[in-house]
């Protein structure tokens, strides 16, 4: 009997130490920042952000998709943004319920319906029923409207009115209930807010009502929920271990932090009134003075659908937060040409285009969006082919420098630009015209006459191919039709090895020719080389032959064509023996060393 009385004295001790710990959790908010919810209307945003280090100083940054989101404005307490709160509130009236606790809850969810302003809303059910496969009970839905006094005391005596099930075998359908308007509030349209008031007992019956299931409605939900618990009167049948299980599950897992944004007051470890009263205070006062507005925006209008918005406040990440990105400001303003139009240079100029989007256009870098014209009869009507794009941005300022082929002259134009277009959700197309005039250009006279002579080009062009035929035709005909030209100098060289080549040009004519060489023997096309050919097939520098003490050398210039040595092409230095036979071009050298000149054979 002693172990049964210490166990009972420990849990209880256990439950008054968690239901201290819960309550003070509530009344303050530690986590350093909690995104508790995000409506959304491209490119605009609002999160309605809670904890300890939010303020009006905050650096708030989210990302969604590829959609970049930046402040735009300062954060706002919510009691002063003068925006308004959808007030959704499910209270249980199943028997389980402390009586009193239950009655001045209804107090004071008359007290909260006073309270409303205009633009707020509150909608309101029970959850008891007799039947555990039955649906919650609509009390009352109300928008706020400048004259409220009247709907203000109809909905007040509609809550009095709320009555208690008293029987024994009433059930709580709390988990289908708050499935079925999660999934009504996919999309808010303004900030919304669900209290659960309950003593945490959920009857419910039926498919996909289960614990689990409801708990991750409330992780992907759009909106927060919060919680009063009530006490449960105590069973007749039910040990307090057994009535912990039975309740804990919607304090642990469906209220808790790590799964939903809100908050829960433990009113459930005494019977008192004044616990709910502060309760319905203490999250009344986060709801209004505890809660900022950060707005943000995206540079377009460009929606991304349902997701989750990732934040960043001063540097550190915050838990994402469900994001409707569905619907978007309409923007039917096409991007314009901002300002004048400044001379850059003889052919260039700058612009800024504007948009009521910021600085996101597309084809702005496509020169052939861009057309400029004269306007006078200077040039008569002359269209200045752009020729290069520069584009810069700097805020929401767009400057483009165009870069035309030519100078501009003296005179007056006219820019349009077309089939730019912003990168709105409405992709609205540019058709915009500006006038400019250029005073530092070229004289028109002097310009005109230079476009003559450029539109007669061919005419020199033509003079000039004919001098050179004429040219080509003299030289021919004045140059020698020998095969071969020798430089008869070479021979008189002191001091040089004697070689005889016997050549045969493309004509099949040959010839044998004894040369004197010292140092190097140049063969090409050019009548710079020792030994040239009018073939058009040898390089200018064809080959090289080389003498030294150690033999006799031939190497290849890079020629076009390539050189051979008895069929096979050379590809570096090599050593002519008595014999071999040269094939550069057209023509073909057989290369020999007169005996005297050979190098002496020595007997071993």
């Amino acid at each position: 009997m002693g172990r049964k009385i210490r166990g009972i004295v420990a849990v209880c001790i256990l439950m008054l130490l968690g239901g201290a710990l819960s309550t003070a959790y509530a009344a303050n908010i530690k986590t350093p920042y909690i995104a508790e919810q995000s409506i959304g209307k491209a490119p605009n945003a609002d999160v309605y952000m809670t904890g300890s280090k939010i303020g009006k100083d905050a650096q708030i940054t989210g990302t969604m998709d590829s959609i970049n989101f930046t402040m735009n404005g300062e954060i706002e307490l919510f009691e002063e943004s003068g925006q308004g709160i959808s007030y959704i509130i499910l209270i249980d009236n199943s028997a389980s319920v402390n009586e009193a606790q239950f009655s001045e809850s209804k107090r004071q969810l008359a007290e909260l319906r006073r309270l409303l302003k205009k633009g707020d809303e509150m909608t309101l059910y029970t959850v008891g029923t007799d039947d555990a496969g039955g649906e919650k009970s609509l009390v009352f839905t109300r928008s706020i409207s400048d004259s409220d006094k009247k709907e203000k005391e109809e909905d007040c005596q509609q809550i009095e009115n709320i009555a208690y099930l008293s029987g024994a075998e009433s059930k709580t359908v709390l988990y289908r209930s708050l499935n079925q308007i999660l999934q009504e509030q996919a999309s808010p349209k303004i900030r919304t807010v669900i209290l659960l008031i309950t003593d945490g007992e959920d009857d419910s019956r039926g498919k996909d009502m289960d614990n689990v299931s409801t708990v991750k409605t409330v992780q992907e939900a759009s909106v927060p929920v919060y919680g009063i618990l009530l006490n449960r009167k105590p069973s007749q049948i039910l040990t307090p271990q057994e009535q912990e299980a039975k309740t804990s599950y919607t304090k642990n897992e469906i209220l808790a932090e790590k799964n939903c944004r809100g908050y829960y007051y433990d009113c459930s470890l005494d019977e008192t009134e004044e616990s709910v009263k502060k309760a319905f205070e203490t999250l009344y006062a986060i709801w209004q003075r505890e809660t900022y507005v950060v707005h943000l925006t995206a540079p377009t209008n460009q929606t991304a659908g349902r997701g989750k918005l990732n934040l960043t406040a001063d540097n550190s990440a915050v838990p994402p937060v469900t994001l409707d990105y569905s619907d978007y400001e309409e923007d039917k303003d096409a991007p314009g040409i901002a300002g004048t139009v400044e001379e850059v240079s003889g052919n260039s100029i700058r612009f800024s285009l504007q948009d009521k989007n910021g600085i996101n256009l597309a084809d702005v870098n496509e020169p052939s969006n861009y057309l400029i014209q004269s306007v006078t009869e200077n040039d008569d009507g002359k269209i200045w082919t752009v020729d290069a794009v520069n584009v810069t941005s700097k805020g929401k300022e767009i400057t483009v420098t165009l870069t035309v082929t030519e100078d501009f002259y003296n005179d007056d134009y006219i820019l349009r630009c077309t089939n730019i277009r912003d990168k709105s959700q409405d992709a609205n197309e540019m058709d915009a015209t500006a006038e400019f005039s250029i005073q530092n250009g070229l004289d028109a006279k002097n310009a005109a006459i230079k476009e003559a002579l450029k539109s007669y080009w061919w005419i020199g062009l033509l003079l000039l191919v004919i001098l050179i035929g004429i040219i080509l035709i003299l030289v021919v005909r004045k140059r020698k039709v020998e095969v071969v030209q020798i430089d008869p100098d070479e021979l008189k060289k002191a001091d040089s090895k004697k070689l005889r080549l016997t050549i045969t040009d493309r004509a099949g004519v040959i010839k044998d020719v004894e040369w004197n060489v010292e140092g190097s023997l140049f063969v090409g096309r050019s009548d710079i080389c020792n030994i040239y050919f009018d073939d058009d097939r040898l390089s200018k520098q064809h080959f090289v032959v080389e003498v030294n003490k150690m033999g006799c050398y031939i190497e290849d210039l890079e020629s076009t064509n390539g050189t051979f040595v008895n069929g096979v092409k050379i590809t570096s230095r090599r050593m002519l023996l008595d014999g071999d036979i040269i094939t550069a071009g057209r023509e073909k050298i057989v290369f020999h060393i007169p005996k005297q000149e050979q190098p002496e054979q020595t007997e071993e």
